[in-house]
């Protein structure tokens, strides 16, 4: 299992999935519950990886979440992962998986931005192009 972290200053989007990419969960968290956010999860997913977008406030995060290792689960890793267009990838992402009700329905998906934040999303995607870049899923 990976947990996914796609750092914001606000507010951070984070994903446990599978080594195959399927999807265990996602949420949007406030950025100052990181840690606890990875306590809880590692003691339900049991982790063995934890990679981080290297796009907005990945500084400020990257200290947290390696401390966190140090301290709560020394055998699990860290890396970063190239964030360059994940957004626009997360905001496709959302209307895959999300179904559009009322008239959401009617307009085409280019016209349309989604009306809830995408981090959770973008967070997923990370994970995803780790696994690639591992030579994991297809």
């Amino acid at each position: 299992m990976i947990a996914a972290i796609d750092p914001g200053s606000e507010k951070t989007g984070v994903a446990v999935l599978g080594g195959d990419g399927s999807l265990a969960e996602k949420k949007i968290i406030p950025t100052g519950e990181l840690e606890a956010y990875l306590t809880g999860a590692y003691a339900q997913y049991r982790f063995t990886h934890i990679v981080m977008g290297d796009g907005t406030n990945h500084k400020r995060l990257q200290p947290v979440a390696e401390e966190w290792i140090r301290r709560q689960a020394p055998a699990v890793t860290f890396s970063l992962v190239d964030e360059k267009n994940t957004t626009v990838e997360g905001r496709a992402m959302y209307f895959k998986y999300t179904p559009r009700r009322g008239w959401r329905r009617f307009v085409p998906l280019s016209l349309q931005y989604p009306p809830e934040p995408v981090d959770d999303f973008v967070a997923w995607i990370i994970g995803l192009r780790y696994i690639h870049r591992q030579g994991g899923i297809e």
